[in-house]
């Protein structure tokens, strides 16, 4: 990208890094602007604040993960795309740690909506099928035919549980009436909220796609500090899934401001659900390119995968547990015993990804 097409060959890590960054506040600003406009969207349809976070805000800020993948993808480097994939799966249940900072008084997972509880235990569900995928995907490897097979059928049943798991979600909200502020009336959108949403929506997706390029450049990236490159996988759980993560960020933290958790968790628990919807769209994509297969889904960076999917499934396990127990324990103050076991859980991952890397 550009710092390759500054310095060429001799490619300064500081430089690659320092364009990541600035790629990085590209996305923040456009998922600020966002989160004002999917506010003032949601006042003017009157729709509940959990809703708008599991459906818009959660669809529109995983726009990220959907171009990095395919993009990925097309470059011939799956390995990449799951791991942000699985990253950023994580990386999103750990903002429940930002969010109980922010928050204070304990856990922020006790006393909030009953769908949240839905829509996390699909996103271990769907967690989970990626990861037989996988599994099943390196079983077959020896056999070409069997693997695409498996390819098929795994995509498809993907996306056939998440939008199964969508429907469910809709209709516990409509028979518990969870979101009664919905049940006001509703007046009409204007046109200038719709053309501005989508051209953040648009920003958000040029964004990605440039975020994708980094993440493989960075990848095959000699680091003289450690004296080899940090690896796919590894760049996607923690760089990419970071980047691509900021407009999660960046609405969870304005919805705490407003005032709005529920809001706040839907959009983590429903970024994670279409995370793993994303996994199909790789697959149209590699059809679309001529290839039978999923390009760059080796065996060796296999296990990584299954460690940071695991990663994902710990962590939102915590969550789900927390959801239920609702415990009103403090430590350090603020914080809940769930986001202090979070935090350790996710870096100690990370530690054992790295590790794994080498």
């Amino acid at each position: 990208m550009l710092s390759r097409l500054l310095f060429g060959a001799e490619l300064p890590t500081e430089a690659l890094l320092g364009e990541l960054v600035l790629v990085g506040a590209v996305v923040i600003v456009a998922g600020a602007r966002f989160t004002r406009l999917a506010d003032k969207l949601a006042e003017q349809l009157n729709i509940g604040g959990g809703w708008i976070g599991l459906i818009l805000l959660a669809t529109v800020t995983s726009l990220p993960e959907l171009v990095t993948g395919g993009t990925a993808t097309w470059i011939g480097n799956t390995d990449l795309a799951m791991g942000a994939i699985f990253g950023s799966c994580s990386f999103n249940i750990t903002l429940i740690v930002l969010l109980n900072a922010l928050w204070g008084g304990g856990s922020v997972l006790r006393g909030v909506s009953t769908s949240h509880a839905l829509s996390s235990s699909f996103g271990l569900a769907l967690i989970g099928m990626a990861l037989l995928g996988l599994v099943l995907l390196d079983k077959f490897s020896g056999n070409a035919g069997a693997a695409q097979v498996t390819e098929i059928v795994w995509a498809g049943a993907i996306l056939v549980t998440y939008l199964g798991c969508m429907r469910l979600i809709h209709r516990h909200e409509v028979r518990n009436h969870v979101d009664r502020e919905a049940q006001g009336a509703r007046r009409r959108v204007g046109a200038g909220i719709k053309i501005q949403i989508a051209l953040m929506a648009i920003v958000l997706v040029v964004a990605s796609w440039w975020l994708a390029r980094l993440g493989d450049i960075l990848g095959d990236h000699e680091i003289k500090m450690i004296g080899r490159p940090l690896g796919a996988t590894f760049v996607g759980v923690c760089f990419l899934a970071l980047a691509t993560s900021l407009p999660e960020i960046v609405t969870s933290i304005s919805a705490v401001r407003l005032g709005k958790l529920d809001m706040a968790l839907g959009n983590i628990f429903g970024s994670n659900m279409f995370n793993i919807f994303v996994i199909p769209m790789l697959k149209f994509t590699s059809l679309a390119h001529g290839e039978a297969r999923l390009p760059g889904l080796n065996a060796g960076a296999n296990a990584q995968n299954l460690i940071a999917g695991l990663l994902a499934i710990l962590l939102t396990a915590i969550a789900v547990g927390s959801l239920a127990y609702k415990s009103e324990r403090r430590l350090l103050r603020r914080f809940g015993f769930d986001s202090i076991l979070i935090a350790i859980t996710y870096f100690g991952g990370l530690v054992l990804l790295l590790m794994d890397s080498g």
